[in-house]
């Protein structure tokens, strides 16, 4: 894992970086290895998963990496943060309200490794590879396999023998709103998981 004393979607992009959008830049300028934070708050207008889906909530659930519940116009909470202890990671922490559910939370934590390349760690040493770029200002992640780390031995994944391939769109819709787009799409069962979603940026330290 790199560590350039750089914020890690920077590490990736490189010279791309600044090709983003300013809001979208703001998102993900903290920096592993200082104390820094941001909360965003926001709607997601779907959260789908299909039937098939269903066979990865368990799984999902034990590894914290899927959302279990269906609905529309979630409110919802992200945290991003960094610190001292860690001069690798970016932390996420998410919050959907769902009606008359307990609070979904999903957290997780991003490294840079190479290149263009970062890896989105939920729990037990699981995680996704995803190759970053810019278009048109927006961010773009897609997936290129998983990886499950235990015991000191890191073990690939293909797309397909799981979830599929993922891919994620943010993008700016003013100075003060931006837009994420998140599917899963499973080359045999077609889209399994999505959900999108329009947010901004409520408060920030450092």
């Amino acid at each position: 894992m790199s560590n350039n004393k750089q914020a890690v979607i920077k590490q990736a992009l490189g010279a791309q970086w600044d090709d983003l959008a300013p809001l979208v830049k703001q998102h993900y300028d903290i920096t592993p290895g200082e104390t820094a934070s941001m909360v965003i708050h926001g709607v997601m207008d779907e959260v789908y998963h299909s039937n098939i889906a269903k066979l990865f909530l368990l799984p999902g659930k034990i590894f914290g990496a899927l959302v279990p519940y269906k609905g529309k116009n979630i409110p919802t909470e992200v945290k991003n943060w960094t610190s001292t202890d860690n001069h690798q990671a970016m932390f996420w922490h998410r919050t959907l309200i769902f009606p008359n559910k307990k609070p979904v939370i999903f957290s997780s934590r991003m490294e840079h490794v190479k290149d263009d390349e970062i890896i989105e760690y939920v729990r037990y040493g699981m995680g996704i590879k995803m190759k970053m770029s810019v278009n048109s200002g927006a961010l773009e992640f897609k997936s290129t396999g998983y990886i499950w780390k235990v015991a000191g031995i890191t073990i690939p994944i293909p797309t397909w023998f799981i979830l599929g391939d993922a891919t994620i769109i943010e993008k700016a819709l003013s100075d003060n709103e931006f837009y994420i787009d998140f599917n899963m799409i499973h080359p045999l069962f077609g889209k399994i998981f999505s959900y999108s979603g329009t947010y901004h940026i409520a408060e920030t330290a450092s």
